[in-house]
């Protein structure tokens, strides 16, 4: 049975992992963040104009009316900025009430591997109402990213194996792949590949924020761009104005670190998923929450001994069971139509997981996706592993040393441990060492910061920002209950999370140390 991209994407819940690397502050008046032994920032960077024109299809094809999009130069390498740069891709929309405007709202989705250029354009994210009216929403692609010089891996980067090897043999073999598909990334991607480390990322912005003429960043980043954010707070604290960090990424945990917690959320998932079964009087899979997990339990051990087969003959395997589980958590499928598939799987059927990848791949009549879209996909998943091996330095560097870590995962959980485990082949293998180091930022000096959160969230679990609100402390945590990823200004709206956000990007009033919104 062959899963789709998609639907093998779904399980990659690292979403980043490290802290930053030291590097050159670009503004003097940093005195804190500043590498004295580095050049400054030439003049021809932070007095450029960006030369704003009607967004292209290139961009998207479908600008949202009055939407604008340029070009803003920026050293590959901030310790040596006389060298190559790279043209980043820019946009905006500009304030509703320009007697009131406030200035620009940068913002970033996440990933590492995702653009921001294209959702501002496109509408795909408007902030709330109130913010939407006072500032110049501005997306960006990150450097190697969406428009901007878009880093090139001819034989894509190293996944998650379809089925995790056992032995030493096998490790080998996953091994001299991954290496060779990062080699090729690094020969084809020319010397930005070097820089895709969320610290120049961070530098970028405040490149951004002077070309934009604010005295201040004011950001939105969400997921992986809650990091971004973080790392400006610690290279720039006094040019922090009004931030948002949307689904928090946890500074201070390393790659191994974010994986465990990875698996825990996963586990818990499950848990809650037989929780409700059982609730519902759906005694398919079992009559009690635990008997549900057992089952469950052994039923992966048992395809890893022996794999049942699809209709296409493809090996369906414990790592597969992981797949779909994950795709469940993560509302890619629906848990109905999971608990159908699962019965049927206990029973030697796997036919039904065929239809869930379907689904979930978009072979179901959905609309096509355009081929600037198509595009974007591949290059988020290079580029999440470009960044993310910069970032951390903890990835296990050998095979012994890989399964040695894919076995102490599979103890913790044998639904999702080894699995989860070998998402970190990628980093395993990267020609280039990490420059990053697991660390909390305080950045002390800096304003105030609003964190939000879902309660029940399956890639920057609610501990993430509890842990960042500990650490900063001129912080607010903004908890909105329910299940999602991203709670601001979401597709699923909440009016009292956008109400409080709004509050505090136009007016500056923070909630308490950690406020609360209803389901």
């Amino acid at each position: 049975m062959a899963l789709s991209a998609g639907a093998l994407a779904v399980t990659t819940t690292v979403v980043t992992v490290c802290g930053a690397g030291a590097a050159a502050a670009s503004q003097p008046g940093d005195a804190k963040a500043m590498n004295t032994s580095a050049p400054v920032l030439p003049a021809r960077f932070t007095h450029q104009k960006v030369h704003w024109t009607t967004c292209g299809k290139d961009v998207t094809p479908k600008a949202v009316p009055g939407a604008q999009c340029g070009w803003v130069t920026v050293p590959v390498d901030y310790a040596a900025p006389d060298g190559k740069t790279v043209t980043l891709r820019v946009s905006r929309v500009q304030a509703k009430d320009r007697s009131h405007r406030l200035g620009s709202l940068l913002y970033n989705p996440g990933g590492p591997g995702a653009g921001g250029a294209a959702d501002v354009a496109d509408g795909n994210w408007r902030a709330g109402g109130q913010a939407r009216a006072r500032y110049d929403l501005v997306g960006f692609d990150p450097r190697g990213i969406g428009g901007s010089g878009q880093i090139k891996c001819p034989d894509g980067v190293a996944g998650e194996p379809e089925n995790p090897p056992r032995t030493e043999a096998g490790a080998e073999k996953a091994f001299a792949d991954a290496t060779r598909r990062a080699q090729a990334c690094q020969k084809a991607s020319g010397p930005v590949l070097a820089h895709m480390d969320s610290v120049s990322v961070a530098r970028d912005l405040d490149v951004l924020r002077t070309v934009l003429g604010d005295a201040k960043l004011n950001y939105t980043g969400f997921s992986y761009g809650t990091f971004i954010g973080q790392q400006y707070m610690k290279l720039f604290p006094g040019k922090v104005g009004r931030m948002v960090l949307d689904s928090v990424v946890n500074p201070a945990a390393d790659m191994r670190q974010v994986a465990r917690l990875d698996v825990k959320t996963s586990d818990d998932g499950v848990r809650r998923y037989a929780r409700a079964l059982v609730a519902r009087g759906d005694d398919r899979l079992g009559a009690t929450t635990e008997e549900i997990l057992g089952r469950l339990t052994r039923f992966a051990k048992k395809l890893d001994r022996k794999p049942l087969r699809g209709t296409d003959g493809e090996e369906f395997t414990g790592a597969a069971l992981s797949t779909y589980l994950g795709m469940a958590l993560s509302g890619d499928v629906s848990g109905r139509d999971l608990t159908t598939a699962l019965a049927a799987a206990l029973h030697g059927d796997v036919t039904a997981f065929d239809r869930l990848d379907a689904g979930a791949g978009g072979e179901s009549g959905s609309e096509k996706p355009a081929p600037q879209e198509e595009q974007a996909e591949k290059n988020e998943s290079m580029s999440m592993s470009a960044v993310l091996c910069l970032d951390s330095p903890s990835a296990p560097k050998s095979p012994k040393a890989m399964l040695d870590t894919a076995d102490a995962f599979a103890k913790q959980s044998p639904l999702f441990g080894r699995s989860y485990a070998w998402q970190m082949l990628d980093c395993a293998t990267w020609p280039l060492a990490p420059t990053g180091a697991a660390e909390p930022v305080e950045a002390s000096g800096a304003a105030p910061v609003l964190l939000v959160s879902y309660t029940d969230d399956q890639l920057t679990p609610l501990t993430n920002a509890r842990a960042v609100n500990r650490q900063l402390d001129h912080s607010s945590l903004l908890v909105r209950k329910g299940q999602g990823h991203g709670a601001y200004a979401s597709e699923h709206p909440s009016s009292c999370t956008d109400r409080a956000v709004d509050r505090y990007l136009v007016g500056g009033k923070l909630p308490g140390k950690v406020a609360n919104c209803p389901r």
